[in-house]
């Protein structure tokens, strides 16, 4: 039987994954760095410090088959220029080597959208054909990550993830900045409306992660909804549905050096592992709000 380790089993998208791993009745042992948790099966273990005999130990004490990495440094403030990005880097491929030493047969780890060429043509990212550019530390040792582990061979997945919103994001991010003005009466206003933007629920990507964890795709793999949203227009609809169009302003910008358009091109993911089950945005809001 499949037994998945999950690392990043706190975070924001990791809690989400968890919970839907559960659900699809996989076994789970989730790692935390900080105290063993007493709701289901939690191992304590830092990965910035961890060995790869320690983690070769832990995966056949476990009997773990399969891994989903999704443990990294995502402080909204820094996150995309923090040193501490490199110490992930190492990590992660000392989690790697220390899972397939253990007995580990598949390994997927999540990536990110920004690790495309932002300016490609169109917009829509494809992992088939968009080159790689990344601009930001946080990208590039992302993609750096992933180049490394696709050298290395063996079972192994890359999902590469667009932008996420839902149940416990982080204040200040784009979707809780909005929710949180229109619900004290204040006013919200789109820097740059005219970009669009492809937002997955978070329950949903969870699903994604979770099915790409055990199909027998290889190499990387987009994970969304295909369908980017203008910024004007999540902004306008979050008032209508608010009951408050009138503190909501919008406008048609776009900004220098800014990618008018970042949406996740679905068709490896709907040929290869299925339908993504991503639900509207009008939906996952309305969710929210509720």
């Amino acid at each position: 039987m499949a037994r998945i380790l999950l690392t990043g089993a706190r975070g924001f998208i990791g809690a989400a994954v968890l919970r839907r791993l559960r659900t699809d009745g996989h076994e789970v042992v989730a790692l935390t760095s900080g105290r063993e948790r007493g709701d289901g099966e939690w191992r304590q273990l830092d990965l910035l410090q961890a060995g790869e005999d320690e983690i070769a130990r832990l995966v056949e004490e476990e009997r773990i088959t399969h891994c989903l990495h999704s443990a990294w440094y995502t402080n909204h403030s820094d996150y995309l220029v923090a040193e501490v990005n490199r110490d992930w880097v190492r990590a992660s491929l000392r989690l790697e080597a220390g899972f397939r030493a253990g007995g580990g047969r598949r390994f997927a780890g999540l990536g990110t959208c920004l690790e495309y060429d932002q300016q490609a043509p169109g917009g829509r990212l494809s992992e088939r054909s968009t080159p790689l550019r990344p601009e930001t530390l946080y990208a590039r040792c992302k993609a750096s990550l992933f180049e490394a582990l696709a050298e290395r061979g063996g079972d192994f997945a890359w999902a590469r993830v667009f932008f996420v919103y839902g149940p416990g994001d982080r204040p200040g991010r784009l979707i809780p900045f909005i929710l949180e003005g229109l619900a004290k009466g204040e006013r919200v206003a789109a820097r740059f409306g005219g970009l669009r933007r492809d937002y997955v629920h978070v329950d949903d990507l969870a699903g994604q992660l979770s099915r790409i964890a055990f199909a027998p795709v290889q190499g990387a793999i987009n994970t969304g909804t295909g369908d980017a949203a203008r910024l004007a227009d999540i902004f306008a609809l979050a008032g209508e549905m608010a009951g408050r169009p009138d503190l909501v302003e919008v406008n048609d910008r776009t900004g220098a050096g800014e990618a008018a358009v970042i949406e996740a091109d679905m068709e490896r993911f709907r040929s290869e592992v299925g339908d993504p089950g991503a639900r509207p945005l009008r939906h996952g809001l309305a969710e929210l709000m509720a």
